[in-house]
């Protein structure tokens, strides 16, 4: 009994392996930020646009399913607009977040057993190390007093150094081409120390190919 346990888990490993391919993949994240104290001064954030890139091993299961681990960078983040104007006088200010992470999420994939083009959705978690985190503020004025101009600060002290996320996603395989795109919502309060409930979010957009 031992024995045929063996043979089968030998002879499902190296199925496993058969169907197993390696991958990069590049792309953007349509980031923005969410949860209940998203909303600053009264102001929502708006979507800035980050790169993100990076490799995934595709590991064929049964069936149509898998498994996918993969290594990314991810540049996340949001921006905070405001226009203000009173007469002749105006003042435009735009804070942007930018925070980049070496991800590393895992997702279940399940793909329709059609040939040569193959629709595919997916799920799974992420967990994210902070690589840096900058904050750039832009101030344009004609108000008396007041100074146009530009400061970025480094605020990876002020940031939660790590970001576990939700993954949802829908893609296709076009041969040896895959194009995907997710949904991803972090659980982890970006902000260190901070009673704050704002989290990443984000749209992945990647296109790859495996081999």
């Amino acid at each position: 009994m031992k024995k045929m346990l063996l043979i089968s888990f030998v002879m499902v490993f190296a199925v496993s392996i058969a169907f197993s391919q390696f991958g990069i993949k590049a792309g953007m994240n349509l980031g923005t930020l969410g949860g209940d104290d998203k909303t600053q001064n009264g102001f929502d954030p708006k979507t800035k646009v980050g790169l993100m890139g990076g490799i995934s091993y595709h590991i064929g299961l049964i069936a149509g399913l898998s498994v996918q681990p993969e290594v990314l960078y991810v540049q996340k983040g949001a921006i905070y607009e405001a226009n203000l104007t009173a007469g002749n006088f105006y003042m435009n200010q735009k804070l942007t977040f930018t925070g980049g992470y070496i991800e590393i999420p895992v997702v279940a994939r399940y793909n329709l057993p059609t040939p040569l083009v193959s629709p595919y959705i997916e799920g799974g978690l992420a967990y994210g190390f902070l690589l840096s985190a900058k904050q750039k503020e832009e101030s344009t004025t004609n108000v008396p007093g007041e100074v146009s101009g530009t400061n970025d600060t480094d605020v990876k002290d002020q940031t939660t150094s790590s970001d576990f996320s939700i993954i949802i996603g829908i893609g296709v395989d076009i041969l040896m081409f895959d194009v995907n795109a997710r949904y991803v919502m972090g659980q982890t309060k970006i902000g260190k120390d901070s009673d704050l409930k704002i989290y990443n979010r984000g749209i992945w957009v990647t296109a790859g190919i495996h081999f």
